[in-house]
């Protein structure tokens, strides 16, 4: 039931690491000689962001290769260099200009030469299953979104961001703690997750995709965007009418290459058949109702009847809800990363109250 005066920063002391990968598959390896089509098409038949790479000859993994790698490595490729931002650009480019960008793209190339393009990529988190929770959580809190578990008599498994969400969100369905019964009720705007002060990045439905990927991966602050998504929005309105993550480069072929020049709805449209509709709160719903929303499995739908908002990030397998106002332009974000840092010390909303104290 839960220990009524257990403070939130300290609910997840009791539990190990191993609480949260009861059951997770052993991790699914590449070689490196394999290219990085191959490694998009594994990302997206398994339906995963991360790969370890493994050097055959040796039998020692060299690193992990993550989506972020290969958007960088892809969409700021020389090769892109004469591109405009506007839906347009494939028309004001030549014969020879496209096939230069078929010619110099990566996709051919070992997946092993994407390997750190990213800070994340650069570095691998490994934990013991029996080491504390709260010690992963205070990583995955800072924008760390996956890491790999060493199992007694066992292999290596990943645990990941949704693996804990998913953990927290069967724990406290049945605390009855006080501190846990306030911050659920705790509304979003009260929380930090409404940018008041900053406009929150997007992309236009007019601009290309490949403008929205180099987008959500060129901040230079980390603390500013680390969503790896930013939400499609009308160029004339400015209503939220889509999201574009890196997810969405997953099984991408050199034969479909030349489909980042399309317009954000018009690429979504060639690999799912439509533009999804957006998730999305407004910035009264309580923590407790977006919890619920960030599900990845139905089934999670039963444990927060209490928490609507939770519940849809869960069930729609979508790691952030966009946060909007009553004329549906995006204000804020709600992520994975946010859910978590409130079972630790770190918060970012601290961080940007930090920022305005130096402004």
């Amino acid at each position: 039931m839960g220990d009524t005066s257990k403070n939130v920063e300290e609910y997840l002391k009791d539990f190990k690491i191993k609480d949260a990968v009861t059951g997770q598959q052993e991790i699914f390896s590449i070689p490196s000689s394999s290219t990085v089509e191959d490694g998009l098409k594994e990302l997206a038949q398994r339906k995963i962001l991360s790969l370890p790479v493994l050097d055959k000859k040796t039998n020692k993994y060299i690193g992990i290769v993550s989506i972020s790698d290969i958007v960088i490595a892809i969409c700021f490729n020389p090769c892109f260099s004469k591109v405009s931002k506007g839906g347009d650009s494939m028309e004001k480019l030549t014969k020879k200009d496209l096939k230069d960008i078929l010619k110099k793209s990566v996709l051919k190339n070992p997946i092993q030469d994407v390997l750190g393009m990213t800070e994340e990529g650069k570095n691998l988190w490994v934990f013991q299953e029996s080491e504390d929770m709260v010690k992963l959580a205070e990583y995955f809190s800072q924008g760390v979104h996956r890491a790999l578990v060493v199992r007694e008599g066992k292999g290596p498994c990943f645990v990941t961001q949704s693996d804990v969400v998913k953990f927290l969100a069967s724990k406290t369905k049945a605390d009855n703690s006080l501190a846990i019964a306030e911050l659920l009720k705790k509304p979003l705007s009260e929380l930090g997750h409404v940018e008041n002060e900053k406009k929150v990045v997007t992309v236009t439905d007019n601009e290309t995709a490949l403008t929205g990927f180099r987008r959500l991966l060129q901040w230079q602050s980390f603390r500013d965007w680390n969503l790896a998504a930013l939400p499609v929005v009308d160029s004339k309105t400015g209503k939220i009418v889509g999201n574009l993550s890196e997810s969405d480069l997953r099984g991408l072929n050199h034969d479909r290459l030349l489909d980042v020049l399309f317009t954000v709805p018009a690429y979504l449209k060639t690999f799912y058949g439509e533009m999804r509709k957006p998730e999305t709160v407004v910035a009264t719903a309580t923590f407790g109702e977006a919890i619920d929303k960030v599900s990845t499995i139905d089934s999670f739908r039963l444990l927060f009847v209490k928490s609507i908002v939770s519940q849809q990030i869960i069930a729609s397998e979508v790691h952030r809800l966009w946060i909007v106002d009553a004329d549906e332009k995006p204000i804020g974000v709600f992520s994975l990363s946010d859910i978590i840092s409130q079972f630790t010390t770190f918060s970012w909303s601290h961080m940007k109250a930090m920022d305005k104290m130096f402004e």
